[in-house]
């Protein structure tokens, strides 16, 4: 069992009994704190040692996370904070991270110009949201090459808040790097070949950074922001084009905009595949490596596609 999940384990616990919380380290390792479960991965590769703690441990909701004053410590305090960036995606987190002491990584700093604006599925339907016209697509870490080049800036990380094993952390950051750049040629595989569909009805709009690489669209039953809900009008528009085009599937997370796919994919007659956003899961899913899961969420949307 990897020092992650010990902690999760932990974590889970503090939840169960005083209502959540991120603590620093008492056995002097390098302390971490990661809001969404990619980034704690990428954490316990590069720093094994390391006192890893999960702001959505044990599936928490990651959208909107509500810190309690412990978790909020934990990030003011700890050694190395790991965060989707300044996107609106989790305000608290972005807010306390203002005033953390530590080595800071951004998610979105790294992706730069790769970051997903403005998301349009797959009839150009551009969702603003609260933020303005340009909704922030947070799901980077279905992009390896955004997941690889973090891995790097999560080794400068530790190596700057712990200097004396500075060239570990650098070493395993390139092995964790290596790891996801082969995870996109795997991708490449399932989803780059001829399909003969090019488009996914999803409950959740957030699997664009690992459709779009390969020429494939998602037309979400909700957007970005999941608790928008989609109107009657949408619901049946959606019905009429899964039964135009041949659609057999529509990809559902188990709460993100569930019981509105499960509706049209009852209306229309097809099946609902199970996938997962992979910001927060399970404590089962959480020993399952980061690789692994995305490599789950890919073949699901290959037979959505009826890729070969």
């Amino acid at each position: 069992m990897t020092r992650l999940i010990v902690v999760l384990a932990l974590v889970a616990a503090v939840v169960t009994g005083c209502g959540g919380g991120v603590g620093l380290a008492d056995d002097g390792a390098v302390s971490a704190v990661a809001a969404v479960y990619p980034l704690a991965w990428l954490a316990e590769r590069v720093a094994p040692e390391a006192d890893v703690s999960l702001l959505t441990a044990g599936g928490a909701e990651a959208h909107d996370l509500d810190l309690t004053p412990r978790q909020r410590s934990g990030i003011e305090r700890s050694d190395v904070v790991l965060y989707v960036g300044d996107i609106g995606y989790q305000p608290q987190v972005e807010e306390a991270v203002r005033s953390a002491s530590g080595e800071v990584v951004s998610l979105s700093d790294v992706a730069g110009g790769r970051v997903l604006r403005a998301a349009e599925d797959a009839h150009g339907d551009e969702e603003g949201g609260e933020h303005g016209e340009e909704a922030v697509d947070a799901h980077m870490w279905f992009d390896p090459e955004i997941m690889a080049d973090a891995a790097g800036r999560v080794g400068l990380a530790f190596a700057a808040a712990d200097p004396a094993a500075a060239a570990t952390y650098r070493e395993n950051a390139s092995k964790v790097r290596d790891e996801l750049v082969a995870l996109g040629g795997e991708l490449k595989d399932l989803l780059g070949g001829p399909c003969p569909l090019n488009e996914v009805v999803v409950s959740h709009r957030a699997y664009g950074y690992l459709l779009r690489p390969f020429g494939h669209t998602q037309h979400g039953v909700t957007g970005i922001n999941p608790e928008a809900g989609a109107s009657s009008s949408k619901l049946g528009e959606l019905i009429a084009e899964i039964k135009a085009q041949g659609i057999g599937h529509v990809v559902a997370e188990p709460v993100e905009g569930r019981k509105d796919a499960e509706a049209v994919a009852r209306e229309a007659g097809v099946q609902v595949l199970e996938v997962s956003p992979l910001d927060a899961v399970t404590d089962n899913e959480a020993g399952t490596a980061f690789p692994e899961l995305v490599r789950q969420q890919a073949r699901q949307f290959a037979t959505a596609l009826g890729c070969p």
